[in-house]
């Protein structure tokens, strides 16, 4: 028996779309917790501060996943592809470095962030629409490739609880195996719908096998409130062009970081690449959810990585089932101790599962590159920016004596998206490249 098949814009029965909806909410929860905890922790936030911002990053997730999803198509807004969106870690670092100043402080910060996002709005569309011929399989592929391997690191971080050291790591290192393999095997041998629900059979499996072993304390749910509405401008919003223009600077980069999941999506659900169009709006549907982020006490948004490797896993591409999950993502946001269920997933489940999604994602990367002629050209773009952004990932510890904001450009899936978009502009062509970048533009404007 075949898998289920369901195309980008089909709606499965609610029966089978509630449990692929919930997969990809398992698989993205960590994920959006993550950036929300980082950016509370890093501007020292309370504890009560923390849990507001961890709740509207889950709100927020719902808002920008359906307009992504669903979309303003009147408007030109959101991507009607199946997008779930997460906070972005590249600008986790600027804004608490802004925060931190007692100059700007969190008003400030999220003031610079409600600008930028709208210079994203109005500007993202005309750089994609006038420089699209730019983004080649070639320079969208190393991104693709750069968001699996540098996202892998913490899925062997989460395999061993963040502590290699510790005593419980063989456990929790085999338990971390067990998930893989349970996922891997239900995506190889299972038939039908449980193939299409292989990730979510592993999570379950890997979370119920760590409660039995008593490694879920499940404390923080009794202590959580029942239901909890987010608040807006907790903290306010002050206006200062100093960090506008240092929001503006990084969302140069989470444009690259866009067409690159934007790309791995659409190279999932339909083996082809994202029309010119498709990434307007994409960027539109960004910018106006990120807007509405910063109101939120909330990072600027980007689609989550972590999706398209459930996508390419489940063979679900429906728009309607990431709609659906990032519903189930609001409702939570309003339910706390529901929510905590999810936060508890044990690290060596998450860890597993990362593993094999940013697998997935390395290797839609891989994909795509091989779309365009392997030219002695693209081979320098590709060898080069994934050397930046890649190894730059790997090596952070001895960048430390760079500016913080600049490590965070020029290292990681930034790092690749940047070095291999200017290598594209600046290296000379051959005959045979000319041939191909003349035969790509001709295939784009006929596509739009």
């Amino acid at each position: 028996m075949e898998p289920v098949k369901y195309g980008v814009h089909d709606k499965p029965p609610f029966k089978r779309a509630l449990p692929l909806a919930l997969q990809q909410v398992l698989t993205i929860f960590a994920g959006t917790l993550s950036g929300a905890l980082m950016l509370a922790s890093g501007t020292g936030m309370n504890e009560s501060e923390t849990a507001l911002v961890i709740q509207c990053s889950m709100f927020i997730c719902c808002v920008a996943s359906l307009i992504q999803c669903l979309g303003i198509p009147k408007l030109g807004i959101g991507a009607r592809l199946p997008i779930v969106t997460s906070g972005s870690y590249t600008l986790v670092a600027p804004m608490v470095v802004l925060a931190l100043n007692p100059k700007v402080g969190l008003s400030g910060t999220f003031g610079a962030a409600l600008v930028g996002s709208l210079v994203l709005f109005l500007l993202g569309p005309i750089i994609i629409k006038y420089l699209y011929f730019l983004f080649t399989p070639t320079v969208t592929g190393s991104v693709v490739l750069s968001v699996g391997m540098c996202l892998m690191v913490s899925g062997y971080r989460h395999a061993v609880n963040g502590a290699p050291d510790s005593p419980e790591v063989l456990k929790c290192g085999l338990i971390a195996l067990l998930t893989f393999l349970i996922a891997l095997c239900f995506n190889t041998f299972a038939k039908g719908f449980l193939q299409n629900l292989s990730i979510l059979i592993a999570i379950a499996v890997g979370y119920l096998l760590c409660v039995a072993l008593n490694m879920v304390d499940f404390t923080p749910v009794q202590t959580a409130a029942a239901v909890s509405l987010p608040q807006p401008v907790r903290f306010g919003l002050s206006f200062q062009i100093g960090p506008i223009i240092t929001i503006c600077v990084v969302h140069i980069a989470t444009i690259m970081e866009n067409i690159g999941d934007t790309t791995s999506i659409v190279d999932s659900a339909e083996h082809r690449l994202p029309t010119k169009e498709e990434l307007m709006r994409t960027m539109r549907g960004n910018g106006l959810s990120s807007m509405i982020a910063a109101v939120f006490n909330g990072l600027p948004v980007i689609s989550s990585s972590a999706n398209a490797g459930v996508i390419a896993m489940s063979g679900v591409p429906s728009r309607y089932v990431s709609a659906l999950g990032g519903i189930l993502m609001g409702l939570l946001s309003f339910f706390p101790k529901y929510a905590q269920v999810f936060a508890l997933m044990p690290k060596p489940v998450l860890g597993g599962i990362t593993l094999i999604i940013m697998g997935r994602i390395a290797a839609s990367g891989i994909n795509i590159v091989s779309m365009a002629p392997m030219t002695k050209r693209n081979l320098t773009i590709l060898a080069v920016s994934i050397a930046i952004g890649i190894g730059g990932n790997y090596g952070l510890a001895y960048l430390s004596f760079l500016p913080e904001t600049l490590v965070t450009l020029m290292t990681g899936i930034p790092g690749t998206a940047l070095s291999a978009i200017l290598l594209n502009v600046v290296l000379p062509k051959s005959e045979e490249d000319k041939s191909y970048h003349a035969q790509y533009a001709k295939n784009m404007i006929g596509e739009n």
